[in-house]
């Protein structure tokens, strides 16, 4: 039987990214823009869920994972690059930010106009 080490929400902030296909360069710079505004906003460090390498439509445990945090009140805040993470199709996107604001949390894309505009460093992976 294979046991699975699930994310546990360690703090009040936490930070969800999905790619499809996976990623290994991108998502790395998104999840130092979020870390990034997290800090800069007195946020402070976020618990990171991520769902790599899945279809909005697969079985997004990062996503049920946080929900759960979420639900139980261990997250009060989730950093999202936009909500193109949940789902590329508006509808599905907007449904997943509704879940998550229903179940007790703030969602929060990081803002665009000059933070974002910034070029992010890549990182070389081998």
């Amino acid at each position: 039987m294979t046991h699975r080490i699930r994310p546990v929400a360690s703090r009040s902030t936490a930070s969800y990214l999905r790619c499809y296909p996976y990623d290994t360069v991108y998502l790395l710079d998104y999840w130092r823009l979020l870390a990034r505004y997290s800090a800069e906003s007195g946020l402070g460090d976020a618990t990171v869920f991520m769902d790599n390498g899945r279809r909005s439509t697969d079985d997004l445990t990062a996503l049920a994972d946080l929900t759960r945090a979420v639900e139980e009140g261990l997250c009060t805040t989730v950093l999202i690059p936009g909500p193109f993470v949940f789902s590329l199709d508006d509808a599905e996107a907007g449904a997943a930010v509704r879940r998550l604001e229903e179940a007790g949390c703030r969602v929060v894309e990081i803002p665009r106009p000059s933070f974002w505009n910034e070029a992010p460093e890549l990182v070389a992976v081998p």
